[in-house]
């Protein structure tokens, strides 16, 4: 993606955390950028930030709008999807707009009709977006100064970034310093480089993540100890309750085990339920935190750790209930009690 070098933050944050912006190129920007040797096909995007708070808005989103002549980005789902078409006054919606097929939405003062719904990326730039055709965003511009709050200005002939495809073989980092080199007031957005922005604003939280388990197993320790040493005292009165009601030594010993291992068991499961809820409700609050794409999961990913974090609880459970294990074995009483 091809943005203006001053726009290069908000270009990040559209993409990465779907922050809405507006920012333009120079009128000839595009054509220019078309005749740089290795790019195989450009396609222009005029980016437009809805109003916040507005009666002429439904929701303060990032309005993507497409040259369809040019378009490789969504032509692909619309040849997969034949009967949504992108046609006058319809919009294709990401996944984490709120409206049903078919309904309105409104943005300055102009009402569109969902006609399709993409799938969930975990870009929030693509998820929380709205495409439509350059040609009903400059109506809707054109329109907003009776229906808007605000109007919105779109010059003609200006376009936000270009979307880029390179011819096979062709390198990326050279492609964009190509550009850079003979455009000037330019910047290339590469995975490359986005990744790097994704790592950047995930150095401090994983490190401070990593500090916080550390410091929960260490505080945990203590505690967990603790109360094996007030269950083993527990047992003994419970073990002599039991021998004196007929129960032999291995009961006893199996009734002891079975309460460390399900009581790890129900921790393990309450714990892993508690992580899914938070996952789930505060995914967004965790994304425009952190400014990083963010997405659930797949349900392999989710097994695996949920397996890891149950095992793990479970051997942390067995090696904590040692012991009282060992001294009910040590335990005057428990000698006492028949095989």
């Amino acid at each position: 993606m091809i943005v203006p070098e001053n726009a290069t933050a908000a270009g990040e944050e559209s993409i990465l955390a779907g922050s809405p912006a507006m920012f333009f190129f120079g009128t000839d920007t595009y054509s220019r950028i078309t005749r740089i040797p290795g790019i195989a096909q450009a396609s222009p995007e005029i980016l437009v930030a809805t109003l916040s708070g507005a009666a002429c808005c439904s929701d303060y989103l990032q309005i993507i709008a497409v040259d369809p002549e040019h378009d490789f980005t969504l032509a692909p789902w619309l040849r997969s999807n034949p009967g949504v078409v992108l046609g006058k006054d319809a919009i294709i919606v990401g996944s984490r707009v709120e409206g049903e097929i078919g309904s309105p939405l409104l943005f300055y003062g102009h009402s569109f009709l969902i006609a399709g719904r993409l799938e969930p990326t975990g870009m929030r730039g693509v998820d929380k977006a709205v495409f439509i055709r350059m040609e009903d965003a400059y109506i809707m511009a054109d329109e907003s100064g009776q229906r808007a709050e605000k109007p919105l200005v779109l010059p003609r002939g200006m376009v936000s970034n270009v979307l880029v495809r390179l011819e096979p073989g062709a390198s990326p980092s050279l492609v964009a310093n190509a550009i850079s080199r003979n455009i000037m007031g330019t910047r290339a957005l590469t995975p490359a480089s986005l990744a790097g922005t994704v790592t950047r604003h995930l150095e401090g939280i994983t490190v401070l993540l990593h500090g916080a388990m550390l410091i929960a197993t260490l505080f945990s320790l203590p505690a967990l100890l603790g109360s094996s040493v007030l269950l083993a005292r527990e047992t003994k009165q419970e073990i002599t309750l039991l021998g004196m009601l007929g129960a032999t030594r291995v009961f006893i010993l199996r009734l002891v085990l079975a309460e460390a291992f399900s009581a790890s068991v129900i921790g393990s499961l309450a714990g892993i339920a508690g992580s899914a809820i938070f996952l789930i409700a505060f995914q967004d609050a965790v994304a425009l935190a952190l400014r990083i794409p963010f997405a659930i999961p797949s349900v392999p990913t989710l097994l695996v750790d949920s397996g890891s974090a149950f095992l793990l609880t479970i051997l942390l459970g067995g090696l904590i209930s040692l012991y009282p294990t060992v001294n009910l074995v040590r335990s005057e009483t428990f000698r006492k009690i028949g095989e």
